[in-house]
């Protein structure tokens, strides 16, 4: 088993399904829930170390134009 985080994404006005679309397209993620709050979708991703964690995040889902803001919540047990 690898490293688990949740990723909490807040995105543009109206641009939700297109986000989730697009996230959708990436195996790291094993869970996607559009949720309501200061937060529009939650994901649950699964990677081999928290270097992936970081290189998932700078390289694919922050270069989705839509998306305005990311907080990344690491499992810890």
């Amino acid at each position: 088993m690898g490293i688990r985080a949740y990723i909490l994404i807040n995105t543009q006005i109206g641009k939700t399904q297109k986000v989730v679309e697009e996230l959708r397209n990436f195996p790291e993620i094993k869970k996607l829930d559009v949720i309501m709050g200061p937060y529009d979708i939650i994901v649950e991703v699964e990677v081999p170390s928290y270097e992936n964690i970081s290189k998932l995040l700078l390289e694919k889902i922050q270069n989705i134009p839509a998306i305005n803001h990311t907080m990344t919540c690491p499992v810890v047990s």
